[in-house]
Order: structure tokens, then sequence, then C-alpha cells
């Protein structure tokens, strides 16, 4: 029951922080089914996350010729640039409160559940992101981004493992992998916002 209430408290602030893209606020939650889940960010190399690439890519083509023949209004985008990584930095941190406000549970059990939920609130964040830079950079930075991203990708399990394997074999090495996959997403989000948007 308290889960429950911690977890209906969590949605209804990020609710309240959400972002006004329709899209992005309106996809439905889906359960944590395991430590090794299916995000956006992470089917990257799929030939359908691939396929849904090559059409925003068209669509950002078309968007970067129309602004090549626009005059050039630098000031007004670096403004809603910063109000846009303002809006997502504050998103951010309310995050960041709401997960420090919850319990940490009194059995490893109950530690491990709380790690695996904040670890998908994270990762739901980092998709979220990414769908943003989608729609906000041009083709080729968004090109350069992805290999980028799935470099992380690759990094962020092999750090996870590397945590956890001082307990290889415990009952805490799970928790530890999933905690620091939750710590080493919330700094992707932070880096992600701070660097592109």
């Amino acid at each position: 029951m308290k889960k429950l209430l911690m977890l209906t408290v969590l949605l209804v602030l990020l609710a309240a922080c959400a972002n006004t893209d329709e899209v992005a606020s309106s996809r439905p939650e889906e359960p944590v089914k395991s430590v090794e889940n299916d995000s956006v960010s992470e089917k990257i190399d799929s030939n359908d996350a691939v396929d849904v690439s090559k059409e925003n890519n068209e669509e950002n083509a078309t968007d970067e010729n129309v602004d090549a023949e626009a005059p050039d209004t630098g000031l007004e985008a670096t403004d809603e640039n910063s109000e846009l990584k303002n809006l997502y930095l504050t998103e951010l941190t309310a995050i960041e409160s709401v997960i420090e406000s919850m319990p940490e549970g009194e059995t490893e059990i109950e530690m491990e559940e709380i790690a695996a939920d904040t670890y998908k609130i994270w990762d739901d964040e980092l998709n979220k992101v990414w769908k943003e830079l989608e729609k906000q950079l041009p083709v080729k930075k968004m090109d350069k981004l992805r290999e980028e991203q799935r470099r992380w990708i690759k990094l962020k399990y092999e750090t996870a493992s590397k945590e956890a394997e001082q307990y290889k074999g415990g009952t805490m090495e799970s928790l530890v992998k999933i905690s620091t996959l939750a710590k080493v997403t919330k700094e992707r989000c932070y880096e992600l916002v701070e660097a592109y948007m």
C-alpha cells in the first residue's frame, strides 16, 4: 500500500512537471519487466529505430532547408533553447526531489524494487529528452549524437556490471547493478540537456 501511494504521488508530481508536448506526456506507463528494458534510446541499433530516424532525418532536412533560407534570428533561437533547457532542468530537479523522498526500503527485495522504479523513471525521462532532441537538432548533429548514444549504452551496462562485480553471486549484486544503471542514466539526462538544449 505504501509503495502504491508513493508511486501515485510520484506520477502526480511528474504530471505536474510534464512538458506541454502531448505526444511525450500521453504515453502510457509500462511496468518494469527487468533491468534490460525496451527504451527508445536503447533501440537505436534496431531496424525499426533506424527507419524511424530516417523519417525524422528527412523531416529535419526539410526543416534545415527552410531555416537556411530564413533570416538569421539567432537571439530568438537562443532564448527559446535556454527556455527549453531551463524547463527540462527544472523537471529533472523535480524528479530528483521525488525520488529522494521515496522510502529506502527495509528489505533487500524492497530496496531492489525501489531501485528498479528509480531506474525506470530516469530511463523514461532520458527517452523524453531524446525525443525532444530529435525534434530540435539538425540531422548531422543528431546522427553524431546517435553514435555517441550507442557507445554510452554499452558503457552504461559495462559500468553497472563492473560496480556489481564485487558482489558477484551475492544478494547485493542485482541491487548494485540496477542502482548504478539508475545513477548513470540520471547523469546522462543532465548531460544531454546541458550539452544539446
